[in-house]
């Protein structure tokens, strides 16, 4: 059976974290309410007068003329995303291997009649996986 004093710690903290929990809630909702004025006055203020982004979006968007331009870009994007993967795939395979020799050290520490599973260093599935 609790205590006086326990009871009223329980109820302090079980208090203090239902004032955090609803502070966290009105800051995230003033986040959203501040986004969302922001973006609702800026149209506001933009709306019915053209603007360069207004000729530079209407030039993009006529591909008959633009059509070398508009294949340049989807390359260009295509490229772009290509290289990305490629080093976040080369990333991800260096902190892999940095990590599962650090476990395996670890593993050993703890108990050295223990085995590490068989996961390949580098990250890569095992072939018969496949």
């Amino acid at each position: 059976m609790a205590t006086a004093k326990e009871l009223e710690y329980t109820y302090k903290m079980r208090r203090l974290q239902v004032i955090s929990t609803a502070w966290q809630r009105f800051i995230h909702f003033c986040c959203v309410a501040v986004f969302c004025s922001c973006f609702y006055f800026s149209v506001r203020e933009l709306a019915g007068k053209q603007t360069s982004a207004d000729l530079v979006f209407k030039a993009v968007a006529d591909l008959k003329s633009n059509r070398w331009m508009a294949l340049t870009l989807s390359w260009m994007l295509t490229g772009g995303t290509t290289g990305w993967a490629v080093v976040e795939r080369r990333l991800r395979k260096r902190h892999i291997k940095r990590v599962s020799s650090e476990a395996s050290e670890m593993q050993s520490f703890i108990d050295a009649k223990r085995r590490s599973s068989n996961l390949s260093k580098r990250g890569d599935t095992a072939p018969e996986d496949i």
